[in-house]
């Protein structure tokens, strides 16, 4: 079946009311020269057969130009705004041949990269959304930290101490990569508030390769250990009530950097593990379903989301987990030492 073009539409419906004009105006002459003409039957038949159609093409034009016309319009002015979505060029099909050639055009130039800088200038308006009040936080967390130490309680200010690093670290160039070494040291304060926390019921071991410094430079996406590490606590040590321990193991070929997370926590059901993985493996960076993540999943599912838009869709996370016994999240990253072009 021939594609019916909004164009053609348009084309077909001003030639209908051009016509219904032409009808109207040939018995509006008739009924000028013949007045006995109005008080026939088939005149009558006429004049509402008129009224009728001329309210079934305005009908018609409602339906099948106004309202695709304000559709393009809506989409267009949410593409102006800045939301870059490729749907956008999928659903605006049908205009004309030219304007769907050069539809496709865009929707093929409008790669990853346009994506990632369109992702790039939200992170650095929620980054300086963040960044209202840090200084104030900061000046009152050493403000208490100094008050503990000359109260004689050096472990408040230590905590404070750390709480006031981690803050300072997550509200910071929220678009950049950091330093293996740098997401370590920030999962270590988060895991020293943690303890605090839990009166010394967990425990984090690191493990690297040995004799191998270099693997601390490499670059990963920043906050990549600290979620799925709190992650770990809150939905597999925490329930447990004993608390437990946490692993992070590191490992990597000449080209890709390998890390696993690992709890010996309550695990996750055979049915909610399956659902995530099925999830992580389909979605993409724009993938709306982050959202539906449930208990436990958003974390994940950013961080993968995340990984994702910067380094691309072979890398990510995958879950392994057996009820009653624990969770390992492993992670796959491209092992470079360089800040990724466009990227910070």
């Amino acid at each position: 079946m021939k594609k019916q073009w909004l164009k053609k539409r348009i084309l077909i419906w001003i030639r209908a009311m051009i016509s219904w004009s032409c009808l109207a105006l040939i018995l509006f002459f008739l009924i000028l020269l013949r007045p006995e003409l109005t008080e026939s039957i088939l005149y009558t038949a006429m004049a509402w057969s008129m009224l009728f159609s001329f309210f079934l093409l305005l009908a018609i034009g409602k339906v099948m130009i106004l309202e695709p016309f304000r559709t393009i319009r809506k989409k267009i002015e949410l593409f102006n705004d800045g939301i870059i979505f490729t749907e956008i060029f999928k659903n605006l099909e049908g205009i004309s041949p030219d304007t769907d050639a050069l539809l496709l055009k865009v929707h093929t130039i409008l790669d990853k990269d346009k994506i990632m800088e369109n992702a790039k200038q939200q992170a650095r308006y929620l980054a300086l959304q963040n960044q209202i009040n840090p200084h104030f936080l900061y000046n009152v967390l050493e403000s208490i930290r100094s008050d503990a130490i000359m109260a004689g309680v050096p472990e408040i200010g230590k905590i404070t101490e750390a709480l006031a690093v981690f803050f300072r670290y997550t509200t910071s160039k929220m678009e950049s990569l950091s330093t293996l070494q740098e997401e370590l040291n920030n999962v270590e304060n988060y895991f020293l508030i943690q303890k605090y926390r839990f009166d010394d019921k967990l425990e984090l071991k690191i493990k690297l390769p040995r004799d191998d410094e270099e693997i601390l430079k490499t670059r990963i996406p920043k906050l990549t250990l600290q979620p799925i590490v709190e992650n770990a606590i809150k939905h597999g040590l925490e329930p447990k009530v004993s608390g437990g321990t946490i692993v992070i193991d590191i490992e990597h070929s000449d080209t890709v950097l390998y890390l696993s997370v690992v709890d010996d926590g309550i695990g996750i059901e055979e049915a909610r593990l399956g659902c995530l993985n099925e999830k992580l493996s389909r979605m993409d960076a724009n993938d709306s379903s982050a959202n539906e993540g449930g208990k436990g999943g958003i974390a994940l599912i950013n961080v993968n989301s995340r990984i994702r838009l910067l380094m691309g869709d072979e890398y990510g996370i995958h879950i392994l987990s057996t009820p009653r016994i624990g969770t390992e999240v492993c992670l796959t990253l491209p092992y470079m030492f360089e800040q990724a072009e466009g990227i910070g």
